[in-house]
Order: structure tokens, then sequence, then C-alpha cells
């Protein structure tokens, strides 16, 4: 029915009990763990930097960071995959191993090839990142149920929220260490031998992709569950006539679209402020000690009040970090550390979203939403870094220039403020959202439940 709720339609699950399902879940840790470490060291700061490095301007820039998320939305196919596959279990592996290999054997060709141009190195890089995030986007589709099947609905908060402490504990080295390297490498060949420089990204990347492999063995080691057994009335079984999930998946496109306006500017205005990649590192780094300290309470939070409201909590927080940006400028750069700071909200919409997300899913075949929610995200998140982007380089080029109450603004400062706006519009939707058995927050600061 429209609008009813899923989260105790458990009658699909496996009889995975005690121990065995103990194990699952230690397990689960474990892929966690090596999957953030090894995507840590394969996108963000490091591929941008590189993108860069070859020649990318505000567009292109806008374009690698777009293209995987626009492609992304062919993992409306994963359900039908399934069968044919062998089931969740073998779609996740045999998609993430293929993407996996790619990233580590394509890599160093594509960039590294004797006499290569760097417009066609940078080509290369485009399109290698599309098909490998595209086939990791289908293994996660599959991840994401399967896990939905092995973590109880009472705990999925906590587990979540413990998952990625263990992520973060083990990522935060990894990045400190990734750009330490980066940056020591670029100041060694930079001037000496400067057709090394890109090792000094590829050599971090190529580190990442065998991390990446690795987390697919303890994948290996997890008992499969059943794939949806699809009788005639769950043949189309996709969120659209669900009011519940409709309105989590207005909130998901808002939040993904605002969220992708600025990240262009965001990405060359570090790079124009002459701030390095270790330094950046080190800004990720607090945010993500931020984010480990703030996982187990948003963990508990969820399950004791429900998503919803650490959601808007988040979503306030996470929409205030671009002011920082907005404050920043070369003569004082580190302003933009307190956006990073207010970025350990993030904890709680990385948590949380997957966790309503799944629990307004109805569990006996929930691949199609979970495949639904992450391509729309994905669309939204794509198509408005590509319009920020070419809106960057309209402005850069027209030598935009204004003032709003004696503060002058100019084309980073207007979308960093766009952002803001836009950002903080999405806690009404979040609070439109109809979650079974969460409290609102005139509740919450009046008293604490039994």
């Amino acid at each position: 029915m429209p609008g009813e709720s899923h989260a105790n339609d458990a009658t699909h699950l496996p009889r995975i009990r005690g121990a065995l399902r103990r194990r699952a879940l230690t397990l689960g840790y474990v892929n966690g763990v090596l999957w953030s470490v090894g995507n840590g060291l394969t996108t963000g700061t490091l591929v941008y930097y590189l993108a860069q490095e070859l020649g990318a301007k505000g567009t292109a820039l806008g374009v690698l960071i777009a293209a995987p998320s626009l492609i992304g939305l062919l993992r409306l196919a994963t359900p039908a995959l399934i069968g044919p596959l062998g089931g969740i279990k073998a779609t996740c592996l045999k998609a993430s191993l293929a993407s996996y290999l790619l990233l580590a054997i394509g890599l160093p060709g594509v960039t590294l090839a004797p006499g290569i141009q760097r417009s066609t190195a940078l080509a290369g890089l485009l399109t290698l990142i599309c098909v490998h995030q595209l086939l990791e986007y289908v293994g996660s589709v599959a991840l994401w149920s399967w896990l939905s099947a092995l973590v109880p609905v009472r705990i999925r908060g906590r587990y979540f929220g413990r998952r990625q402490v263990w992520q973060l504990l083990f990522l935060m080295p990894a990045l400190f260490l990734s750009g330490r390297f980066t940056d020591d490498w670029k100041q060694t060949y930079k001037e000496s031998q400067p057709e090394r420089l890109l090792l000094g990204y590829i050599i971090p990347n190529c580190v990442g992709a065998g991390l990446l492999l690795a987390s697919l063995v303890p994948l290996v080691m997890m008992p499969d569950v059943p794939a949806p057994r699809r009788r005639a009335s769950m043949t189309r079984r996709w969120p659209v006539g669900d009011l519940a999930f409709r309105r989590l998946l207005v909130y998901r496109a808002w939040f993904s679209f605002f969220n992708g306006i600025s990240q262009a500017a965001q990405n060359i205005y570090v790079y124009v402020l002459g701030i390095g990649v270790l330094p950046m590192q080190m800004m990720q780094l607090g945010m993500r000690g931020g984010q480990m300290a703030l996982s187990p309470l948003a963990g508990r939070a969820s399950d004791r009040f429900g998503n919803r409201p650490v959601l808007e909590l988040s979503q306030a927080l996470v929409a205030l970090g671009l002011l920082f940006y907005f404050l920043a400028s070369p003569e004082h750069p580190w302003w933009i550390t307190g956006a990073w700071v207010f970025w350990s909200a993030y904890v709680g919409l990385n948590i949380c979203l997957t966790n309503i997300m799944l629990k307004l899913a109805p569990s006996q075949d929930n691949a199609g939403y979970i495949a639904s929610f992450e391509a729309l995200g994905g669309v939204a998140y794509g198509l408005s870094t590509l319009a920020g982007g070419y809106l960057f380089d309209r402005l850069r080029d027209a030598h935009f220039h204004t003032s709003l109450g004696g503060i002058e603004i100019d084309h980073f400062a207007i979308l960093f403020l766009v952002g803001v706006i836009t950002r903080a519009l999405g806690v009404v939707w979040l609070a439109r959202i109809p979650e079974p058995g969460a409290w609102r927050w005139r509740e919450i600061l009046k008293r604490r439940p039994s």
C-alpha cells in the first residue's frame, strides 16, 4: 500500500542465527575497513588533483566528478541481473571484482602510456573512472540488499555506526600517509623530472585498488542469502507508488543536486589558494576524526529516536560548512578548515540515509528500491556538478563581481552562498518523510523516551 512501512516485513529473511550471524557481521566490519581505505586512495582529492595535473579546468573537472554519478543510472538494472549472475552474493562479488581489476590495471595504463598526450590521458581517466564506478555501483546495490538480510532491524543503526567507526579508524592514517607521500613526491620531481610527477598520484591509487580487491575476501566468507522470489505481484516492485519512499526520494534528489552545484568551485578554489594535497588530507582527517567520534552517537540516536531527527540536525550543520569557503581568501586560506569541522556531521547522513532507505523499503524484495534510491541521487549529483562546472566557467569568463552588504562577491563566493541556502532547505523535505516510530524534535526536547 502507498505510504505503508515495510520495516517489519521480514518473511524472506534467511534462518541465520547465533554464531553464524555474528561471524557474518564481523566479516562485514572487515570488508568495510578494507573498502573504505581502498576507496579513499582511489577517489576524491588524489584523483581531482591528478586530473588538474593533466589539464582539467572547471567544466572538465565537473565532468570528471559528475560522469560516474550519471552513468550510475544504469544500476537500475541490478535487480534484473541478480538471477542471471547467480544470486545476491554472486552479483556483488562478480561486479566488484571486475570493477577493482579494471582500476588496478587500467589507471597506470591510460595515464603513463609512452608518448600519450595529456588531453588523451585525461579522456582515458574519465572513461576508466566511469566504467569502474558503474560496476562498483552494481556490486554495492547487491551488497546493501545482502546486509539488509543479515543485520537485524533493531540494531541496524548501531551496527552501521560501529562499521563506520572501524572504517574511519583505518582510513585516517591512510589519507595522511598518501597525502604526505604525494606532496613529497611532487617536491622531489616537479622541477628535475616532471615526467615522473604523475607517479605520485598513481602509486597510492594502485595501493588503493589492491585494498579494494582484498575487501572481497571477507565477502567470500560471508553466508549467502536467498535471492528474492519474485511473485507476479512483485515483478515490478519500484517505489513510484510508495508515499513514504517517494518523499525520501524527493529529499535525496534535492540534497544530491545542491550538494553537487558547488563541487567544481570547491575543488578549484583549494588549488587556487595553493593548499597542497597533504593539508587537504589533514583537513579531511580532522573531519573523519569527528565522524569517528560521532558515529556511535548517531547510530544509537537513530535506533532510539528514529533516523529523521538525526538527518535533520546533520543536514543543517552540513549546510553551514560552505560558509567557511565563502570566508576564505588568498590572504586567509585556512578559514576553510571550519568547513571540514562542520562536515563531520555528514556521519549522520551516511548512517541514517542508508538505515531509513532499508527501513522504508520492502524487505522481501528491496533491490529495486535500493537501486532507485542510489541512481536518483547519483543522477541529481552528476547533473548539478556539470551545471556547477559550466556555471563556474561562465562566471569566471565574465569576470563576475558584485557586493552584498559591503562584502565583495566573486564567481567562487556566489556558488558557495547558493550551496549554503539550498542545502539548508533540505531540512524542509526531511520533515515531510513519514518514518514509522520516529520522534519529532519537540518530543525529543520535552522528554526522553521510556
